[in-house]
């Protein structure tokens, strides 16, 4: 049959067949996506474990709590169920700003003695189940075994790198065709696992290859799998990373570890219910949580443990609102101070300076391609749709030579010629001047974003309360830049990392940095120290890791939890979450969440071990 395009009449049916038949094909392969029904749970009922917060640990503790079928699990979280576009890699910013992200702010940052704009920066968080595993990046990056060691020498014994290990393997399938064929991946990934692992499928190997050629070039090894990186030669490596992904669907774990469980009796979940207190009696034991749902005010009781897992912002905020934290800090809000620890403190956060590369290649995309890519992605995954916004690669790199932990990690984005119409959310928080200047060539040239994310900051900020209502947002002081160290490395990072246009593939497409209008950073000379160093302040965002502000440790002093996520002080009542970090992990923080949750969830278990045998 040969198709003519010389139609230009119609009265109207031909085309509402078609775009019929195509919805219906959308909805019938692949985006049947039943609405989430909460269980009916009447006021003051008692259960064994209440978890407050269903994100990315959470979920794993209900999970694998309620595999012990005689123990009651209540899971509160204060978002819905995630929309059908929490399941397209390629839509992860258009939950940015919607009603499943908090859509939290930093207080300004940027100090005058620095140079750079003032201005808060976006602080997006998952307000859904799954939490930020809902709506990030997918990124599954584990860590550096010394990562985990510094947890150990700070008083966490359990957290070595073998039994951290253990617990990665215990979340992981590892279905990527190209690493089940190594065996090095097949010893260190778990295959067994609810959280599916695999790589996507690029549609554009060329330019990432190129650019991963470009790394290797600059001394920047090119390595099979991120994961599975031992001893680091020279500056450093680079490589395709794996993703919480399964044939282009979004693994999170609202997908992995809830759904496939919610036919368990014992499981309880309820959706948009914000958890305004926990209830702690004077012998400071956790009985129970006072929350709201759908404007009613309930409480239910727990006979074992509470256990929060809300994340590093509203964790800390919900333990200030129940008496737990910096007793100056709660008498000046109007709360009883039950146990006086350093709640909030030890904010530590991956941050993101962007730079802007233009060359001459790829050209302008394909629209009909591009259109042919999404009746792919319904058919079997593939195509655009199916990855994230960003690039599969990254790489990691250091200062000096044979580092064991990276200094530094970047990200990669490309976007194609004339294609940034769809890119203000990604430059969201700055002004339009800026914006308009970020992407001042891209009708005529490619643009090659990289970021250069200083992975191990000196610089620890706090979490505040601006009130004791539950309903206000706290306050985030990120102090980015507050010792000056993180400030100096950052400006050599971005030196080491500018240094890619001098590499035969960018000089074979006449690649240059681009040199943003910032009139503050006028006065320097464009790639000095001085110049990058405004640069930084002005153009500084978040990779969105924050860690830390319930930190883990043996002294009430200076952390919130002990080894086995225990508060201090008060009996029934555990962390388990990004917040209990005492430090930051090399790389990307959902995987090591996810694996958080795991052996916290273990460590109930063994608590009560008497219990299960019987």
């Amino acid at each position: 049959m040969q198709c003519s395009h010389d139609v230009t009449a119609t009265v109207g049916a031909a085309p509402q067949i078609f775009a019929t038949a195509f919805n219906f094909f959308a909805a019938s392969q692949c985006f049947s996506y039943p609405d989430f029904k909460d269980d009916v749970v009447e006021n003051d009922l008692m259960f064994d474990f209440i978890v407050v917060g269903g994100g990315s640990a959470g979920s794993v503790v209900a999970n694998r709590l309620s595999e012990v079928k005689h123990w009651k699990i209540l899971l509160l979280e204060a978002g819905p169920a995630p929309p059908i576009e929490s399941s397209i890699p390629n839509l992860d910013v258009t939950l940015m700003e919607s009603n499943y992200d908090w859509n939290y702010h930093t207080e300004h940052i940027a100090r005058s003695e620095c140079g750079g704009s003032k201005r808060k920066i976006p602080w997006p968080r998952g307000k859904m189940l799954g939490g930020c595993s809902s709506m990030n990046g997918m990124v599954y990056i584990r860590g550096r075994p010394d990562d985990f060691q510094k947890w150990v020498d700070a008083g966490n014994p359990s957290w070595n790198w073998r039994n951290v290990s253990k617990y990665f393997r215990k979340a992981e399938s590892l279905q990527s065709k190209r690493l089940l064929n190594d065996p090095l991946s097949n010893e260190i990934y778990g295959s067994h696992g609810p959280l599916i692992i695999d790589n996507y499928n690029s549609t554009y190997r060329k330019y990432t290859n190129c650019v991963l050629n470009a790394f290797d070039e600059m001394g920047l090894h090119r390595v099979h799998d991120i994961n599975t990186v031992g001893y680091v030669r020279g500056k450093g490596y680079a490589g395709i990373y794996t993703a919480t992904v399964s044939r282009g669907r979004r693994q999170s774990t609202f997908e992995s570890y809830l759904k496939p469980v919610r036919g368990r009796e014992n499981l309880k979940i309820i959706t948009n219910a914000l958890v305004n207190r926990i209830l702690i009696n004077d012998s400071l034991v956790a009985y129970g949580v006072e929350v709201e749902v759908n404007g009613k005010i309930l409480t239910y009781l727990a006979s074992k443990e509470v256990i929060v897992s809300t994340g590093t912002i509203n964790t800390p905020k919900l333990l200030m609102l129940s008496g737990i934290g910096p007793q100056k800090h709660l008498r000046s809000k109007g709360i009883l101070c039950r146990r006086d620890l350093p709640v909030g403190q030890n904010l530590q956060d991956h941050n993101m300076i962007p730079i802007i590369i233009y060359g001459d290649e790829p050209g302008i995309q394909d629209e009909a391609e591009k259109r042919f890519e999404e009746i792919k992605y319904l058919i079997d995954g593939s195509g655009y749709l199916g990855q994230v916004s960003f690039s599969d690669i990254t790489a990691f790199f250091s200062r000096y030579d044979n580092v064991s932990m990276p200094e530094f990690q970047s990200h990669f984005v490309l976007l194609y010629k004339n294609s940034t119409q769809n890119s203000n959310r990604r430059f969201m928080s700055f002004s339009q001047s800026v914006k308009q200047s970020i992407i001042e060539f891209n009708s005529e040239k490619a643009m090659y974003i990289f970021t250069v994310h200083l992975l191990h900051p000196y610089s620890k900020g706090s979490i505040y309360l601006n009130t004791s209502h539950p309903n206000y947002d706290p306050i985030i002081d990120t102090n980015y830049f507050g010792d000056a160290r993180d400030l100096k490395a950052t400006i050599d990072g971005i030196h080491m990392l500018t240094k890619i246009v001098n590499t035969q593939y960018f000089r074979s497409i006449n690649a240059f940095v681009h040199k943003i209008n910032l009139p503050e950073c006028d006065e320097f000379e464009f790639q000095s120290d001085q110049y990058w160093k405004c640069y930084a302040n002005s153009m500084l965002l978040t990779l969105y890791h924050p860690v830390g502000t319930a930190k883990m440790g043996p002294n009430p002093s200076d952390s919130v939890v002990d080894n086995y996520l225990k508060v201090h002080g008060v009996q029934g009542l555990r962390v388990i979450d990004a917040s209990v970090m005492p430090t930051l992990t090399s790389g990307n923080t959902n995987g090591p969440t996810i694996m958080i949750g795991e052996m916290g969830a273990d460590m109930i278990k063994a608590d009560y071990n008497k219990e299960i045998s019987c």
